[in-house]
């Protein structure tokens, strides 16, 4: 088993989207070195600038947490519609499906997650420090990898948890 990394959020190095309406950073991925068509499950951040569709990734399952800004609407191409008007709420969707973002008051910030769909997993919003060791929790900035499990600190009173379930 990989030893636990901290990862400092602010250093990781942007990426464009295809469609120029944001940026990512890949917090984490597995297998490491996996690419979009290999990983089991990845976490990144994202800055959404512009209203624009999001990127389908047929055959994942997908949850984006709100971090930062004024929330945003995903309209699907089934006609259903995903509201994130709030920070700290993980949302699941079908990444499969194509899908239009549009912005509700300018830039925000997000948390993905995604997983094959075979691949169980728990995302949740948890306070600091949960059940867990103090060094077990990233401070704020930072994101702790333990082997499939990822702390992402938020604020200071919260973190996500993304785990891959075990079975």
């Amino acid at each position: 088993m990989t030893a636990p990394r901290l990862i400092d959020l602010a250093a990781l190095p942007l990426q464009p989207w295809k469609n120029g309406g944001g940026v990512t950073s890949e917090l984490a991925i597995d297998p490491p070195g996996a690419t979009a068509e290999t990983f089991r499950w990845r976490i990144s951040l994202a800055r959404i600038a512009q209203d624009g569709p999001f990127s389908a990734f047929p055959g994942i399952t997908r949850w984006i947490t709100l971090i930062e800004g004024g929330g945003f609407t995903l309209d699907f191409s089934d006609g259903s519609r995903l509201d994130v008007p709030e920070p700290f709420v993980p949302h699941r969707f079908d990444g499969g499906m194509a899908a239009t973002c549009r912005l509700k008051g300018g830039p925000s910030r997000d948390l993905n997650v995604m997983a094959r769909a075979d691949v169980a997993m728990d995302v949740q919003v948890v306070a600091a420090g949960a059940g867990a060791p103090p060094h077990e929790v990233p401070p704020p900035g930072f994101a702790l990898i333990a082997g499939d499990i990822v702390l992402v600190r938020l604020d200071d009173s919260r973190m996500l948890r993304a785990a891959v379930l075990a079975g």
